[in-house]
């Protein structure tokens, strides 16, 4: 059998072949290494996506004056410091951007923090208005992609300042856990049951709940980080603040659950088990429970 030569081989056309035929197939292979790397989810990140009929039931506060030209600045520093050239649209994008500095070296984190102070302060006294769901939406948001993106910053907010102390203290266990099978296989259940029970009258009840089933696998996902008691607790104020924007969800809170917790000591065979349980009996309780959250600004400095 005669097979053609590629082209430039027309001399010595066997070996000429098969080392196009090699190329080839480590070119393939780095291609789809570089694919599985690219598209792997950071382990941290929650992407909420609720249907716009539920966010359009969510008030939304009065709109404050965001200055155009200050924002467009820090928006820029902001988005060369995470190495981000898209826009603040698209919270898929950005999550994914940010998701980059969660290594199991400490310093991508601080990193992280760092551009979200120099934006803090960039903004000054407008930050608030100029991470807000209103203006998201008057930058070409729409009600779903603003509502989540006002709630990235809440949750970075909070990360950076009023729970960085538990962070950096802790970063080896926080992504030892955040990696586990266990943290990532209760993700995906604690969010089918976060959409599987939200309408526009339960935001708030689903929220803490999705909160809590996020912070149980760092009571048994990793053995020797089960006994640090502040990470649950930083795991369910970071979910919760992605919620607590525009003075929504404010009656909801986070405690330190411990093994023998109320929560974990009532936990059924399954996570899911829990979540429809939790679900069924928090109403009257989280009535009872007036609690104005911090949004994790103890720490900031404009100066």
């Amino acid at each position: 059998m005669i097979i053609g030569c590629v082209r430039g081989c027309s001399s010595n056309c066997f070996y000429c072949n098969l080392r196009s035929a090699v190329e080839m197939k480590l070119l393939f292979l780095l291609f789809a290494v570089f694919s599985i790397a690219y598209c792997e989810d950071d382990p941290h990140d929650i992407i909420f996506k609720m249907t716009q009929a539920v966010i359009n039931e969510l008030p939304m506060k009065a709109y404050i004056p965001c200055t155009d030209e200050k924002f467009l600045y820090c928006q820029y520093q902001f988005n060369n410091f995470i190495g981000y050239s898209g826009s603040w649209t698209d919270p898929v994008a950005l999550e994914q951007a940010i998701g980059t500095f969660y290594q199991k070296d400490l310093n991508g984190f601080l990193s992280l923090c760092h551009a979200r102070t120099l934006l803090f302060q960039c903004l000054g006294t407008e930050y608030e208005a100029c991470t807000s769901r209103l203006q998201f939406i008057k930058k070409g948001a729409n009600n779903t992609n603003a509502y989540q993106i006002s709630g990235l910053f809440n949750s970075l907010d909070f990360e950076c300042s009023g729970g960085v102390i538990q962070a950096t203290q802790n970063w080896d266990c926080l992504y030892r856990v955040w990696n586990s099978d266990g943290y990532q296989n209760a993700k995906k259940t604690c969010l089918q049951a976060f959409f599987n029970n939200i309408n526009s009258g339960s935001v708030c009840i689903a929220a803490q709940t999705l909160a809590k089933c996020l912070a149980l696998p760092f009571l048994s996902s990793v053995p020797d980080c089960s006994t640090v008691y502040d990470l649950n607790w930083f795991e369910c104020e970071r979910i919760i603040n992605m919620f607590q924007i525009d003075d929504n969800c404010v009656n909801i809170n986070c405690q330190v659950m411990t093994a023998a917790g109320g929560f974990k000591r009532a936990l059924p065979a399954s996570i899911r088990e829990a979540i429809e349980a939790e679900i069924t009996g928090a109403i009257a309780s989280m009535k009872a429970n007036i609690y104005h959250p911090s949004h994790g600004h103890e720490n900031d400095n404009l100066n």
